[in-house]
């Protein structure tokens, strides 16, 4: 769960026999907590259809451990859930793992490189693709995006006696 991304979760409500849903019912009582403090947040109860299943919602707005607690008035059950609330996701999450391999010099492809009067790098393109024949398709100034998983561009500066002196590398995509 993410932070500013609405969680919805379903309930039933089941009528006196136990077993059949009741539909048309609108008197619930919510509670939401953030780490055990209650929240200020709004929370939604709606049917869906006439089915005897409820929707409930809330968008969490800050990261934490959230504790959700409906009521029915009718049965006098309670539908109780906790989510973890991180401000990152998990395919965000993913996606700097997956960059931070191929900053590991797995399947980079570096080109679009400019050199100065003495022959030291000073630009240069990196890319970075998600498997070996997709950086195998790359070409020299091309714009391959199969596969693509960032574009960083390199800069970098010498000083007066060709040492080394500054390198810089930035996300470009």
């Amino acid at each position: 769960m993410k932070t500013g991304v609405e969680i919805v979760s379903v309930f039933s409500v089941f009528d006196i026999d136990g077993y059949s849903k009741k539909s048309g019912e609108t008197s619930f009582v919510t509670i939401l907590r953030k780490d055990g403090v209650d929240s200020g947040v709004s929370v939604s109860v709606s049917e869906i259809g006439s089915s005897g299943d409820y929707r409930v919602s809330f968008t969490p707005d800050t990261k934490g451990r959230w504790s959700l607690q409906v009521y029915s008035s009718y049965s006098h059950d309670w539908f109780v859930e906790e989510y973890n609330v991180y401000s990152a996701n998990i395919e965000d999450i993913y996606d700097m793992v997956r960059r931070l391999l191929g900053l590991g010099h797995e399947n980079i492809f570096i080109d679009n490189t400019e050199y100065n009067d003495d022959g030291q790098l000073i630009n240069a393109r990196v890319r970075l693709f998600d498997s070996k024949s997709n950086c195998d398709a790359a070409t020299d100034g091309g714009s391959e995006t199969t596969g693509l998983l960032a574009a960083y561009r390199l800069d970098s500066t010498w000083d007066s006696v060709n040492e080394f002196n500054v390198f810089k590398q930035t996300r470009i995509s």
